[in-house]
C-alpha cells in the first residue's frame, strides 16, 4: 500500500514537472537578436529611440503613440494592436516605467525565465525576462545595453505573441560611414601611441 502511494506521488511529480517544462518551452517568447537595421518595408513604420535602437510595427496592425514629456526621458513609445485588445507595449529608457515588471510580477509569477539578448555576433546586448501568472497570462521585460527598455504587463498568450513581434524587430541603426572613415583616417595619421598606467 505504501509503495503504491509512493509510486503514485512520484508519477504525479514527474508529470507536473514535464508539463511545466513543456509549457515554458512552448510558450516562452522568441529570443531577440540585435542586428543592423535593413531597409524598412512598405506598410511598416520604424520607430527609433534616442539611443539608436529601432523597432518596426506593421501600420495596419498597430497604433503607435509617441509620448512627449517635460523631463527626461523626453520621448517614450506605446504600441497597441489596432483591434480588440487593451494590450500595450511600452518602450522607454526610464526604469520607473517598468516597476511592476521588475518586482511585483516576478514575485507573484508561477514561472519566471531569463536569458541574454545577443547581437548578430553572439555578444551580450542585454537581458530578456518573462513570466507566467497563475492564470496563464505572460508578461515580459527586456533591458537593452543601449539603455532602452521594452515591456508589457500580463496578457493572454495570443496578445503577448502579437507584442513580441515588435520586441523581436529591434535593430540598431548603421553607424554612418563618414564617422567610421574619419576615425580610421585620424588613427592612420597618428605617429606614436602611448600605453601605460599613471
Amino acid at each position: 500500500m505504501i509503495s503504491r502511494l509512493f509510486t503514485t506521488a512520484c508519477a504525479f511529480c514527474v508529470c507536473s514537472l514535464l508539463s511545466s517544462c513543456s509549457r515554458q518551452a512552448k510558450d516562452r517568447p522568441q529570443a531577440v537578436t540585435i542586428a543592423v537595421c535593413q531597409g524598412s518595408l512598405a506598410g511598416v513604420g520604424r520607430f527609433t529611440s534616442r539611443f539608436g535602437l529601432s523597432f518596426d510595427a506593421p501600420e495596419n496592425a498597430f497604433t503607435v503613440k509617441k509620448v512627449q514629456r517635460d523631463m527626461p526621458p523626453e520621448v517614450i513609445y506605446v504600441f497597441a494592436p489596432t483591434v480588440g485588445t487593451n494590450a500595450r507595449l511600452v518602450i522607454s529608457p526610464d526604469d520607473g516605467d517598468f516597476r511592476d515588471l521588475q518586482v511585483a510580477y516576478p514575485t507573484f509569477s508561477e514561472d519566471v525565465g531569463e536569458r541574454t539578448v545577443q547581437d548578430s555576433k553572439g555578444r551580450s546586448f542585454g537581458t530578456d525576462r518573462w513570466g507566467y501568472l497563475e492564470n496563464g497570462e505572460r508578461w515580459r521585460y527586456v533591458k537593452f545595453n543601449t539603455g532602452d527598455r521594452a515591456g508589457y504587463e500580463p496578457l493572454p498568450a495570443k496578445q503577448a505573441d502579437l507584442l513580441d513581434q515588435i520586441v523581436g524587430s529591434a535593430c540598431q541603426l548603421p553607424v554612418p560611414q563618414t564617422t567610421q572613415g574619419t576615425a580610421i583616417e585620424r588613427l592612420s595619421k597618428v605617429g606614436r601611441f602611448a600605453f601605460g598606467l599613471e
